[in-house]
């Protein structure tokens, strides 16, 4: 292939990944009304919300902490858009320009850390990463992953741009890029501890081998810098939790936060605690392999042995990788308990999605180079085979079923799945067939494009993962927005209600479940929607004649409002009971 005809087909590379990125990301944005995971996504508007004067107080109690970085990039949305879909529609924009950027900066990331890969090639394999399906799954919502998958993909950049050259403005380009992550979402917290390691590691090997006192300097300011942004997170944690999350009947903060953690990372120190944490890690080494098609087997093999010969930069990407592995086994180390009823905290792979496009493209650059032979396949099948089997057994004898499968949080490993019929033990054995085939496919398409040099057929795989990412959006996003629009239109509804001449406060009785609340919030900004808790004896006494109300449209206590408040009104999960104006009390 000759210069301009390499020039053609990069050209033809980028425009092809970059439109089919904008084109899953439209289709569907004109059927999407608000948030499709209740209340992680809220959780970050909220303090969004709270910097702009607007106070979401009381419903932000009714669930746990959530981090305020994505918050940073949130607000100026919020500002510039008064109507909450036209905002949760410019939020997914800016996702989306999150996600062309980062294969950018994947292209820079392979000329820096691929060995004899040419521009064509790097092309090729960003586009595999950007379109890993979970990515596209999360742009299409406004949880933190989108930004994640961002700023893992920047962090690993910078980082391969400070080892090139340490220099106090790329330590301090890196600090503050891994202090953001963890700010972002706290559950993070590995990666400045990779970022740290690494730079310390590369201190000492650059003492070795010039003996200049410099790098010293530069590292100790690097690591200086990240860890004063540690602290600073830790104040703006608490309060943020002060103002946004200590209006409940219980506060619930715990759930997210570290305080609710240190129980199961002492129990790391137990026999039983050690047997639950390797129990658990089946499942997870599953997803990894099964969202990655065996790739990231195959990338963490190729990086530990460069790690072998010193590599830094892949020391990184495996401490990284290893670090975010660890803190999800801890978090999630009841998940394989006999009476855990989350399927998807079993088989999770939202904690280390992010992680997951680069090892898949380190493992297929390792393929496209012959570096992988009949004993490292038969290694890689083993080992995604007895996680398998484990996690069999795993959900076999689990008492409960595993029956609350949250399969947009396992999205890797969603696409057999039926969640009307959840049938744990079948999903993880065609999951596990399926991944292993198309592992066997990409190996195959990698072999022919060895041999005949045309770039055409590893788009094929581009296609494959179009697909997934279609099938992933359709199943979790789109289908459930209809009864997000009934949501919508029960705050169009309270709006229209004021404007009649409705002047009582907004109430919500909450009887647990999930937050659709927050929809309403999210329209009504202006709103302070108040909380009665329908199960504190005593609670529901203060309602007043002149309140909106709303309960669930299936409550129990339908029949007891309808006779409070002379008219109703019914859409998406609410019933909403009102008296006229001028009704006497």
């Amino acid at each position: 292939m000759n210069i301009k005809e390499s020039s053609f087909s990069y050209i033809a590379v980028v425009a092809v990944t970059l439109v089919s990125l904008v084109c899953l990301c439209m289709y569907g944005i004109q059927g999407i009304y608000s948030f499709s995971l209740f209340p992680d996504e809220f959780g970050y508007w909220a303090g969004a919300a709270k910097v702009l004067g607007y106070d979401f107080s009381e419903i932000t109690s009714i669930g746990s902490f959530y981090s305020f970085g994505y918050s940073l990039i949130l607000m100026p949305v919020m500002k510039i858009f008064s109507d909450s879909v036209l905002a949760y529609r410019a939020a997914v924009v800016v996702n989306l320009l999150l996600q062309v950027s980062s294969f950018f900066i994947f292209t820079k990331i392979a000329d820096r850390l691929f060995e004899n890969t040419d521009r064509l090639t790097g092309a090729i394999l960003s586009g595999i990463a950007v379109l890993y399906p979970s990515w596209v799954f999360y742009v299409q919502m406004t949880m933190s992953e989108a930004l994640l998958f961002f700023m893992y993909t920047l962090v690993v950049f910078l980082m391969m741009f400070y080892l090139d050259n340490p220099s106090v403005y790329a330590g301090i380009l890196v600090a503050i890029a891994a202090i953001y992550v963890y700010s972002v979402h706290m559950r993070t917290v590995g990666i400045p501890i990779a970022v740290i390691c690494t730079i310390l590691f590369d201190c000492v090997l650059r003492q070795k081998r010039h003996g200049s006192g410099k790098c010293f300097l530069i590292a100790g300011m690097s690591v200086s810098l990240i860890i004063c942004g540690f602290i600073l997170c830790l104040f703006l944690k608490k309060y943020m939790i002060g103002v946004l999350y200590s209006g409940g009947a219980k506060n619930v903060t715990a759930i997210n936060d570290y305080s609710g953690q240190m129980s199961k990372f002492a129990e790391l120190f137990t026999v039983a605690g050690i047997g639950r944490f390797f129990a658990a890690m089946s499942g997870k080494v599953l997803y990894l392999g099964c969202a990655s098609f065996g790739m990231g087997y195959i990338g963490i093999y190729a990086l530990v042995k460069r790690v072998i010969r010193k590599d830094v930069k892949a020391l990184f990407v495996l401490l990284a990788s290893l670090f975010q592995f660890v803190v999800m086994c801890i978090y999630l180390i009841h998940s394989a308990d006999v009476v855990e009823e989350r399927y998807d905290l079993f088989l999770n792979g939202r904690y280390i999605d992010y992680v997951v496009p680069l090892l898949t493209v380190i493992g297929m650059n390792e393929v496209l180079h012959c570096r992988v032979n009949i004993r490292i396949i038969a290694s890689l099948v083993s080992v995604m085979i007895s996680s398998a089997a484990i996690s069999c057994m795993v959900v076999l004898r689990n008492k409960v079923g595993m029956r609350d499968p949250h399969g947009m949080l396992m999205v890797g490993m969603s696409y057999f799945m039926d969640e009307k019929n959840v049938r744990p033990a079948r999903t993880i054995i065609i999951s596990t067939v399926f991944a292993l085939l198309v592992m066997f496919v990409m190996m195959g398409i990698a072999l022919f494009y060895q041999k005949s040099g045309n770039f055409y057929v590893l788009c094929i795989i581009h296609l494959f993962l179009i697909g997934l990412s279609y099938n992933a959006c359709d199943h979790f996003i789109y289908i459930g927005q209809s009864y997000i629009y009934g949501d919508i239109q029960v705050a169009d509804e309270i709006a229209g209600l004021r404007k009649e001449g409705h002047s009582g406060e907004v109430i919500l009785i909450y009887e647990g479940g999930l937050e659709y609340i927050d929809t309403v919030q999210f329209r009504l900004r202006d709103e302070h929607i108040g909380v009665i808790y329908a199960g504190i004896r005593g609670e529901l006494s203060k309602l007043k004649d002149d309140d909106l109300v709303l309960v669930d449209y299936e409550s129990d206590l339908n029949a007891e409002l309808s006779k409070k408040y002379d008219s109703s009104w019914e859409s998406g999960h609410f019933e909403l009971y009102y008296n006229k104006v001028g009704r006497e009390n």
